[in-house]
């Protein structure tokens, strides 16, 4: 399991990494987050991103915003701002985690565990709706057995959309979970998203419903295999 760690302060990252390291993660650094995104672009094998906020060149904000529109990895915030809002906005915006500085070994080592023990389990979840299928390891749709081509943010949203099946997730949460809390477009780039998404599975293109004045719902029964 791979961990990439992304703070500015030297004596922190290496002893961040020394904990990591001797728990037998394989173990990356970075000490901003312009560094941090080109080691994610080279490395996609990273299972979990231990983030600071306060950093030069690229902040942690920005960061979390590119990891989760680009990524499935999870992140930790691990960072010296203990106000509510700055947790509250961390966890909007998509972060799985949050510890405040300074942390306690054991908590901030459980924490790690518990989400990349997480995301092992989601990786290797199939959703499956008749002959719709989605595969989470895979990054793939396919559609009675074909391979079905379409971007990232397609599939994010049919995974989205499938993960809560017969739910109505309203624009503000599907901005939330897939653009991030910090995206400032309009909203309804979500409807030119569902539209080209509708268009890629085709005949099952009516399992995607709108509500409204609301938002979307996948309909249909979905099994987790």
């Amino acid at each position: 399991m791979a961990i990439l760690v992304v703070d500015d302060d030297i004596r922190i990252n290496e002893l961040l990494c020394d904990i990591f390291s001797t728990e037998g993660y394989e173990v990356l650094s970075a000490f901003d987050g312009e560094r941090a995104l080109k080691k994610l672009e080279k490395n996609k094998n990273i299972d979990l991103i231990v983030l600071d906020i306060m950093m030069p060149e690229l902040d942690g904000w920005e960061v979390l915003k590119y990891v989760k529109n680009n990524t499935d990895c999870k992140v930790l915030m691990l960072t010296a701002l203990t106000d509510e809002k700055s947790e509250v906005t961390a966890i909007r915006s998509g972060a799985d985690d949050y510890v405040a500085k300074p942390f306690k070994r054991a908590v901030l080592l459980e924490r790690a565990k518990r989400l990349i023990q997480e995301r092992t389990r989601e990786k290797s979840r199939k959703y499956e709706s008749d002959g719709l299928v989605l595969s989470v390891m895979e990054h793939k749709v396919y559609i009675d057995g074909n391979e079905v081509k379409m971007t990232a943010k397609e599939f994010n949203l049919l995974h989205l959309l499938m993960k809560n099946s017969s739910i109505v997730l309203s624009r503000e949460a599907i901005l939330d979970k897939i653009w991030g809390y910090v995206y400032d477009g309009n909203d309804r780039t979500i409807d030119t998203h569902i539209k080209m998404l509708r268009h890629s599975i085709g005949d099952y293109s009516d399992r995607i419903r709108t509500v409204r004045g609301v938002g979307y719902s996948f309909e249909g029964e979905v099994k987790v295999i």
